[in-house]
């Protein structure tokens, strides 16, 4: 397995709080909302049904199979950003205009990307498989899960 999947794998299975059964569909995101702001045709896999599908709230893929986003709902917003490495995500962004607190975490390469965001007491975890979706399109997708 990949470095890259390795840590999202590892990250996923610690600060994934809330657990969704894999038949259900993710309420704050979905493979429509995905697909209208990428541009990315992507289908909802089951969680951990593939190393590194462990967003808690969603799993989605492309067309071939390959991971693209991962997605988990969290109710303790600054729990979430202490309990991320700054050894492994250094580069941290603070983020206007996604809900009331966001954070985008990058490794030093810029590769690998965490954003977390909260609106009230809920809030969202992105953590894209690859270089797309773009920072852009994870603020929009943020702003998006926030609003459900």
């Amino acid at each position: 397995m990949s470095k890259v999947l390795r840590i999202i794998s590892l990250l996923s299975l610690l600060f994934g709080l809330v657990s969704v059964s894999s038949s259900q569909q993710c309420a704050i995101l979905t493979a429509a909302d995905v697909q209208k702001i990428t541009g990315t045709p992507v289908k909802n896999v089951p969680w951990q049904s593939q190393p590194g599908a462990g967003g808690r709230c969603a799993n989605f893929a492309t067309s071939d199979g390959k991971l693209y986003l991962g997605v988990s709902e969290t109710t303790n917003y600054k729990s979430e950003v202490a309990a991320v490495p700054e050894s492994v995500y250094p580069k941290r962004e603070t983020l206007t205009g996604v809900g009331d607190e966001g954070i985008l975490m990058k490794d030093g390469t810029g590769h690998i990307r965490y954003l977390v965001a909260r609106k009230g007491n809920r809030g969202v975890i992105l953590f894209p498989f690859h270089s797309s979706p773009t920072d852009e399109q994870l603020k929009k997708l943020a702003i998006a899960a926030l609003s459900h």
